[in-house]
């Protein structure tokens, strides 16, 4: 059945890919397997819910509790993670000035880490079977061609939830995000120009770059404001040190909304 019905074939490669970066993860956390296996689990997510959707059910968030906490707390290592990275990444800034905040975000993503590690063993594999099974048995019921105009219908939807979001897309643009992945991972499902065309999902692509860019940014001003407001107080040079780069990640993070919403907005209007 997997063979012939394109989104059992699809959920199969995913939870292929699930199951090696799990493997991985119980011998080291890494970030390439923290990255892997929270875009496996977006993908599984978003094709259950194409499923869920086509038999006109209301989907059960209780069958992914396991995996939504995996998921979650992997989630915050990385936005940890890539704090680090991108404070590294700052050509203009000596890394001793950086040491202090380093080692606040180190601690932070060791007891992170300590959390994953335990959600990583108490992780229910079961959870997994028993959705590829209702995925299995509830898809026989539909046609090639049944999951195909379901598919298109929910596409469709997602694109008006899309143009709603314009209208307050700086507050909004992480629902942006969530409707254009779910329509990037569906339309890929069947590599159908008349589903989706295929320069519209490169534009979908590149928007959620950026989307994800502002994500990374949001992060890192959350994070510097945190040590800065619990650490440091505002009469130490490090106070006005951190400030500085909070409020240059801020004006990245606005220049990309702005870059974003146009390209969503000519997405939309196309």
């Amino acid at each position: 059945m997997g063979g012939d019905n394109p989104i059992l074939r699809h959920w199969q490669t995913e939870l292929q890919i699930f199951s090696k970066n799990f493997s991985l993860l119980q011998q080291q956390i890494s970030e390439d397997a923290v990255h892997d296996l929270r875009v496996a689990i977006k993908k599984l997510r978003s094709y259950f819910k194409l499923y869920v959707t086509l038999s006109e059910k209301e989907f059960d968030k209780t069958l992914f509790a396991s995996t939504a906490e995996l998921f979650s707390l992997l989630g915050k290592q990385r936005n940890i993670e890539i704090t680090r990275k991108s404070l590294l990444s700052l050509a203009h800034v000596k890394r001793e000035s950086l040491s202090p905040v380093l080692i606040y975000l180190q601690l932070i993503q060791d007891q992170v880490g300590e959390y994953c590690r335990r959600s990583i063993r108490h992780y229910k594999k079961e959870e997994l079977v028993e959705l590829t099974t209702r995925l299995e048995n509830g898809l026989e019921s539909f046609s090639p061609e049944e999951i195909l105009d379901g598919t298109r219908k929910l596409i469709a939807s997602s694109m008006v939830n899309v143009k709603d979001h314009l209208n307050h897309f700086e507050e909004e643009s992480h629902l942006v995000r969530k409707d254009l992945k779910d329509i990037f991972y569906r339309a890929k499902i069947f590599g159908n120009e008349n589903l989706f065309p295929k320069e519209k999902l490169k534009t979908i692509d590149k928007i959620l770059d950026h989307l994800g860019n502002i994500q990374d940014h949001e992060m890192m001003v959350k994070n510097l404001k945190a040590f800065r407001k619990t650490i440091l107080s505002k009469r130490v040079d490090e106070y006005g040190f951190i400030k500085e780069i909070e409020d240059k990640a801020k004006k990245r993070k606005k220049d990309l909304l702005r870059k974003a919403n146009e390209m969503t907005a000519k997405l939309a209007d196309s």
